[in-house]
């Protein structure tokens, strides 16, 4: 089952490094994101939920006493509660195998309809908003009691028709 941690904010990955040595499967969803600075478009990895990080553990005191002394861990978010299968499945999916997620390419029709191709193909039903001047496709992800946004990069949003 998958829990989530809430962690000291830039301190995720080092988290999870030490979750991993610990023999704990975890995760934090990162992806390369393009940003324009001083005029030119360049690449940079982030996180996609600051300050969380996704366990997939067997929930028990043994394994709080494990987790809670980490240096950056703050506490497990709910009493704690496992994510229901649909969000932990949609964690998986931004998990990304532990690999970063890369641009998409992002293609929008006459009637409005998103075609992508890249770590979105087959999942352009998740896009909630497209914004081509920031080169972004929002998604929408539920956990723990709240909608978290995230950002995906796309390296191109073409628009026919219009």
């Amino acid at each position: 089952m998958i829990y989530v941690l809430q962690v000291q904010t830039g301190k995720e990955l080092d988290v999870r490094c030490r979750l991993l040595r610990e023999g704990i499967a975890a995760d934090v969803p990162r992806e390369r994101i393009i940003i324009r600075k001083g005029g030119l478009w360049s690449k940079m990895v982030k996180n996609l939920f600051p300050g969380y990080v996704f366990v997939d553990i067997d929930y028990g005191a043994e394994m709080f006493h494990r987790i809670n002394p980490i240096s950056g861990v703050i506490r497990f978010l709910g009493n704690p509660t496992p994510l229901p299968e649909h969000e932990a499945n949609m964690i998986r999916w931004l998990s990304n195998s532990g690999e970063i997620i890369e641009p998409s390419t992002v293609l929008r029709l006459e009637d409005e309809q998103i075609v992508c191709d890249g770590f979105l193909a087959g999942h352009e039903d998740k896009i909630t908003y497209l914004n081509p001047r920031q080169k972004k496709a929002r998604i929408e992800v539920r956990f723990g009691g709240k909608v978290h946004r995230a950002n995906l990069s796309v390296e191109k949003i073409s628009e026919l028709g219009k």
